[in-house]
């Protein structure tokens, strides 16, 4: 190279360098680097940054101070310069090897010769990594704060004084049916329907005039053409130097107020069938009197019931017993325009007003219809059911004067119906009102029976087909209502089982039978079972199987001691809740056997699985057994199907020695039944026992 022209460019460098002086206290990084990259020029900044002496820095190049792998852009920007001749305005990344991270704005230019050549570039940096970190924070924050604002359980938007959006969220797009983009700059009344629009923007204009929160409800009918309910707060907000504008959150209350009316609908309608429940049947008969008060009007309170609902839902399941309550309730709608009002009252019970009543035998007639439309065979599950209906009707003013006592009355004539073999209407009378008075006094006096020891147990043998002796007795609770005498099992049981009374009532029966047990077995008595008699309620007790096993064994009575039976339709209804129990209660000692066998729906499925011991004839087959071939055959039927499951047969009800001989002759194991002897108090049962050994 010509010596001139080094010395041309030695001056040139050496001017870029004379910098120094100038730019070693400003607070920017200055420097000047050749074609290599080395470093020409420094000023102190670049020294401090780097961590080195001038001395140092100088003929070095980058990769000597900071991570260029990290960051290639910071060579790139230079080859920038060198290469195109351009100048380059950049922000640059820098990693220093100490690991400190920098961020700088800078501004690189090429230094040329006199022929235009670049030779090397000269560059200023600014530190922005603070600003830049406070950059990054507010642009998370604003990510972050849109994030929120677009997931937010509201929508959330902003307008200007005009109305016009100036910021929505997602849910705001998603109500209008349009993305953000289409829905900023316009208002309500260019995105809804103008009796839509007009409510919303003058709740706005209010706000914006009165420079007040307002907060009121709201409906917003979007593009799916649903209302929905919205609870809105609207505020002002004021710029600087800007008109007022508006911030507005409406939270969707349309569940809720679907929710507050199905509630309302809850607390006057039946669920089940969706008629009135009493609530609502009461609020319309109470303003019906008024109106037949005023002007001088009878009208009629009917109350239906289904007979023998409870054994229907039992042995068919609650599903079809579901069905047919519904079914009924349809056809009782039927009937509107004759009825001022129609209500399930709870269970298989209706109730229903005739108002405007001309007579009592219009009424009459028209339940008459009612029951008649009824017992058309109902089609469940493939099935014909067959129902009947016992009704009681009280008549305003005759029978009361108020909407408690006429439903009162109307319920003692449904009852009277149903005691007198069910299946027909009656009209209260005095005499029912007294026979109601009469039961509640049953009911009382019969709340406080087991605390005055006035129940006692009954013993009726079990007598052995092969050889005549007793193997056994059935105990049959006795109520001695005081001053009363005996009352007919008949008479009250249902009604215990009613009142919630059996499972206290029958665990005492159970430790009363142990006791008796344990009394016999003190007096050198042979050891004979006793079997008692398990009600629907204490099978379904948690607590029965514990309770039955500390009788046992405060009694000493030892397996196969304590029987138990139950009826087939009781077992039928929670198949395998009662299969558990039953399994569990022969585990511990506890014999058993199905009582009435034949009578019901049983699954032959259900019934081999069932831990029983002994099945019991219902006597309904053991009437005429000597005497008609059919029920002869049944018995026969049953008798061999159980012995063929393991099992003992127990015929109950035998009252001759006719039925005995044709019951031996099938090969009954065991006779029960007045022929033999009838229940016997438990001083009476000790003498047979001793008659009989």
């Amino acid at each position: 190279m010509p010596q001139s022209k080094v010395q041309d460019d030695a001056v040139l460098l050496h001017q870029a360098m004379n910098l120094r002086a100038l730019v070693d206290h400003v607070g920017a990084y200055f420097y000047a680097k050749d074609l290599e990259g080395k470093y020409l020029f420094a000023n102190q900044a670049v020294c401090d940054i780097f961590g080195a002496p001038l001395e140092d820095v100088i003929g070095a190049t980058d990769h000597r101070f900071v991570d260029t792998g990290k960051h290639a852009g910071l060579l790139v920007n230079d080859r920038r310069v060198f290469e195109d001749g351009v100048e380059v305005h950049e922000e640059e990344e820098i990693n220093l090897l100490s690991g400190e991270c920098r961020v700088f704005w800078s501004i690189k230019v090429p230094v040329r010769d006199g022929g235009g050549r670049v030779i090397g570039l000269c560059g200023i940096s600014t530190d922005i990594t603070q600003r830049r970190r406070a950059a990054d924070h507010l642009i998370e924050r604003n990510v972050m704060l849109s994030t929120v604002l677009s997931n937010i359980d509201a929508s959330v938007y902003l307008k200007d004084s005009e109305g016009r959006f100036l910021y929505v969220n997602q849910r705001v797009a998603d109500l209008y049916g349009r993305p953000p983009e289409e829905i900023l700059g316009r208002t309500d009344a260019d995105l809804l329907a103008p009796e839509v629009a007009t409510r919303l923007m003058q709740m706005d204009r209010t706000v914006l005039a009165s420079k007040t929160r307002q907060a009121r409800e709201e409906v917003v009918v979007g593009p799916d053409n649903v209302p929905h309910h919205f609870w809105s707060i609207k505020l002002p907000l004021q710029f600087p130097g800007q008109p007022t504008c508006l911030i507005g959150f409406s939270s969707e209350i349309t569940e809720l107020m679907e929710l507050r009316q199905s509630l309302a609908r809850q607390r006057v309608t039946d669920p089940l069938t969706g008629l009135a429940n009493r609530v609502q049947f009461e609020e319309e008969l109470d303003l019906e009197l008024r109106v037949a008060e005023r002007h001088q009007m009878q009208l009629a309170v009917v109350l239906l019931d289904i007979d023998q609902f409870k054994y229907i839902n039992n042995s068919l399941g609650q599903d079809i017993g579901d069905q047919l309550l519904r079914a009924v309730a349809g056809r009782l709608r039927a009937y509107g325009d004759e009825l001022g009002g129609l209500a399930r009252l709870s269970g298989d019970e209706f109730v229903l007003f005739v108002p405007r009543l001309a007579s009592a035998e219009g009424v009459a007639h028209l339940i008459e219809r009612i029951r008649t439309g009824l017992a058309e065979p109902f089609e469940l599950q493939g099935r014909p059911l067959h129902l009947t209906v016992s009704a009681g009707i009280s008549v305003y003013p005759d029978d009361a004067h108020n909407c408690a006592a006429l439903l009162n009355h109307a319920e003692a004539a449904m009852y009277y119906s149903k005691e007198r073999g069910r299946d027909q209407a009656r009209f209260y009378s005095r005499a029912m009102g007294e026979a109601v008075a009469l039961r509640l006094e049953l009911e009382r006096d019969l709340r406080g029976a087991l605390a005055a020891g006035e129940f006692e147990l009954h013993y009726q043998p079990k007598i052995r087909s092969s050889d005549g002796k007793v193997a056994g007795f059935e105990a049959l609770l006795r109520w001695n209502r005081g001053g009363r005498g005996l009352v007919s099992p008949a008479h009250f049981i249902a009604l215990a089982e009613q009142l919630g009374l059996l499972v206290q009532i029958g665990m005492w029966v159970v430790e009363e039978a142990c006791r008796q047990m344990a009394a016999w077995r003190a007096q050198g008595l042979p050891q004979l079972p006793v079997a008692v008699n398990l009600s629907p309620s204490q099978l379904a007790s948690p607590a029965l199987v514990e309770q039955v096993a500390q009788a046992m064994a405060r009694h000493g009575i030892a397996a196969d001691g304590l029987e138990m039976e139950v009826t087939e339709s009781m077992m039928m209804e929670d198949p395998e809740q009662a299969i558990a129990i039953l399994h569990t209660l022969r585990r511990q000692g506890v014999k058993l056997s199905i009582d009435d066998f034949g009578t019901g729906y049983s699954s032959m499925a259900y019934l081999k699985r069932l831990p029983v011991d002994t099945l019991k004839l219902d006597r309904q087959f053991v009437t005429y057994v000597a005497s008609d071939t059919r029920d002869a055959d049944i018995c026969a039927g049953m008798i061999a199907l159980a012995h063929k499951l393991g099992l003992s047969v127990v015929a109950e009800g035998v009252e001759t020695e006719e039925q005995r001989a044709a019951l031996a002759a099938r090969e009954c194991d065991l006779f029960q039944g007045y022929f033999f002897s009838r229940p016997l108090p438990a001083d009476q049962a000790t003498s047979f026992i001793r008659d009989r050994s």
